[in-house]
C-alpha cells in the first residue's frame, strides 16, 4: 500500500461554505485525473482522523488538492482548524473517473460538491492540450454555491462550455432554474450520443441523473462513469 506524508501549505476558500486544501506533492505521488485517495489528519489529542476525497487538483500540478464543504462532523471541524504547515497522511489512491481513453467529447453532469473530480479531469486535458470536446453541466443551489465558477468561465471555449442550473436562484438569475434534468440535458448536448457520460455527485442525485440518461434519453450504460460523493 503506497504512503506519502504532506505538508498543507494553502487553504483557499472556493465558496462561503467550500474550501480547497492544498499539499506539497512528493515526486513519487502519481495519480490519474479524477482518482481519489484516503487523507489522514492529526487529532489534537493524538491519533488520527481519516476521510476519502477525489483530488480536485489535476496531475499536472505541482501540488495536490482536495476540496469539501466544511460541515460539523469530527472530521471536517479539525480539517478546517488545522495549521498551515502540518503534516498529513495520505494513503491509497482509487478511482476510475479519468479521461485516460482519450475520448473525442465527453460531459460531465456534477452537482454540488461533485465538481472536484470533473475538475481534476477538466484541467488536465486543458493543460495536457489533448483534443477533447468538454461539456459541464453543473446543478448548485444559488450562484454563490458554484466552486471554481471563476475558473472554469476562463477556460479556452474552443473546446469547452459550460453550463449551470441553480434550484434556489437569486432573483436577478436568468439561467436555467431547477434540478439537473432530460430538458436542460439535451438543450445543451444536443450530440450526447457522441459523447461519454461522467456524472458526479450525492448518490441519490447520481442515481436520479443516470435514470434521466437512462430511460429517458436512451444513453446506454456503458458510456456512463459515475462518482458517488459520500459523507461530504
Amino acid at each position: 500500500m503506497s504512503e506519502w506524508k504532506v505538508k498543507l501549505i494553502e487553504k483557499i476558500e472556493r465558496t462561503e461554505d467550500i474550501k480547497s486544501f492544498r499539499f506539497e506533492r512528493p515526486e513519487d505521488l502519481k495519480y490519474l485525473p479524477g482518482q481519489f485517495s484516503y487523507f489522514y489528519i492529526p487529532k489534537e489529542e493524538g491519533g488520527e482522523l481519516f476521510h476519502h476525497f477525489s483530488f480536485s487538483s489535476s496531475p499536472t500540478e505541482p501540488f495536490v488538492e482536495f476540496t469539501t464543504q466544511i460541515r460539523e462532523s469530527e472530521y471536517k471541524k479539525r480539517l478546517n482548524q488545522l495549521p498551515i504547515g502540518t503534516t498529513i497522511r495520505i494513503s491509497t489512491i482509487l478511482g476510475n473517473f479519468s479521461l485516460i481513453n482519450k475520448y473525442n467529447k465527453v460531459a460531465f453532469l456534477c452537482g454540488g460538491i461533485g465538481i472536484t473530480a470533473a475538475r481534476s479531469n477538466i484541467k488536465w486535458a486543458i493543460d495536457s492540450q489533448v483534443e477533447i470536446d468538454m461539456v459541464l453541466l453543473y446543478g448548485n443551489r444559488n450562484l454563490n454555491n458554484i466552486a471554481f465558477k471563476t475558473e472554469l468561465e476562463a477556460l479556452p471555449a474552443e473546446n469547452f462550455k459550460v453550463f449551470y442550473i441553480l434550484s434556489q436562484p437569486e432573483e436577478s438569475w436568468k439561467g436555467w432554474k431547477g434540478r439537473i434534468n432530460e430538458q436542460f440535458i439535451l438543450s445543451n448536448v444536443p450530440d450526447w450520443e457522441d459523447r461519454m457520460w461522467f456524472v458526479s455527485g450525492s448518490p441519490a442525485m447520481v442515481n436520479t441523473i443516470e435514470k434521466i440518461l437512462t430511460d429517458d434519453i436512451c444513453v446506454p450504460m456503458h458510456i456512463i462513469r459515475e462518482e458517488f460523493y459520500i459523507g461530504y
